[in-house]
């Protein structure tokens, strides 16, 4: 029987476990998977206010650049809750480890202390990160970009069409998220063609079928807002013992007020909190 067949119920188990180690164990460090050193103690636990599309964020890690990931943009928004910078640590090192040289594209995460975030509806909470996809060449080969690369329905990128959408590696990358054993991944937000290639990939390669549906049901394109075609944007759940101040989905407009999480909302001109 091959290996990923015990993918998912080990994932499972080091899930769980990490997840009640978290609850009895302040989090005073967290591992760079990439690099093996040790990041700054905070000083507090990390937290998340509100939902991603009105909340901010305290005590969030500062994801850095590493052999197997780079940033787009390295003064940009950078900073999440501890579980999502380590989620996306362990997932672009995973990939490296089965495809040696590969590196991932990191996108916005969110401000330092979260809040509203140019060009995006969500981000505010420290919980959501955009991922870049990989690509090859016409001779298969592994190739790097410096940016989001919007993808055509062949799989063909609309301005380089030379490079194609790399599905062993997007399928891995989505395989690392939905079974990472520290963080539960709530949505990954991607075009709907992109999904069905990624799941048809998926299915020929004989995914363990509890995998699978995990991904299908992840998985999904935003059904407000652009379609996510050249880039995938993960969502992690609340995080353990968090539920409460942290808000897993966007609340419908007759909302609390924001400042009952304490959470700052822009205040426009007139004095009135401004809702998008």
């Amino acid at each position: 029987m091959s290996a990923r067949f015990f993918t998912l119920p080990l994932a499972i188990a080091l899930w769980l476990g990490g997840a009640g180690a978290a609850a009895r164990s302040p989090l005073g460090t967290v591992a760079a998977d990439l690099g093996g050193a040790k990041r700054p103690a905070l000083l507090g636990p990390a937290r998340s206010l509100g939902s991603p599309t009105d909340g901010s964020l305290e005590g969030g890690v500062e994801l850095k650049a590493g052999p197997a990931l780079k940033l787009r943009r390295s003064t940009g928004p950078r900073w999440g809750l501890p579980e999502l910078v380590a989620l996306v640590e362990r997932a672009a090192r995973q990939v490296s480890k089965r495809h040696p040289g590969s590196v991932l594209l990191v996108g916005d995460l969110s401000r330092k202390q979260g809040g509203e975030l140019g060009r995006h509806q969500s981000h505010e909470s420290g919980r959501d990160a955009d991922v870049g996809f990989y690509f090859v060449d016409r001779q298969r080969q592994p190739v790097e970009s410096d940016r989001f690369l919007q993808v055509r329905w062949d799989g063909r990128a609309v301005d380089a069409p030379e490079l194609e959408f790399d599905d062993q590696r997007n399928w891995l990358l989505v395989q690392s998220f939905v079974t990472d054993p520290g963080t539960r991944v709530q949505h990954i937000f991607v075009a709907e063609p992109v999904r069905k290639r990624l799941l048809a990939h998926a299915r020929r390669i004989g995914v363990y079928l509890p995998v699978l549906h995990r991904a299908a049901m992840v998985m999904k394109q935003p059904r407000r807002g652009l379609p996510h075609d050249d880039h995938f944007h993960v969502r992690i759940a609340c995080p353990h013992g968090q539920h409460g101040p942290c808000r897993a989905e966007p609340r419908p407009l007759s909302k609390e007020p924001a400042a009952a999480l304490g959470v700052r909302r822009r205040v426009g001109r007139d004095g009135l909190a401004q809702r998008r």
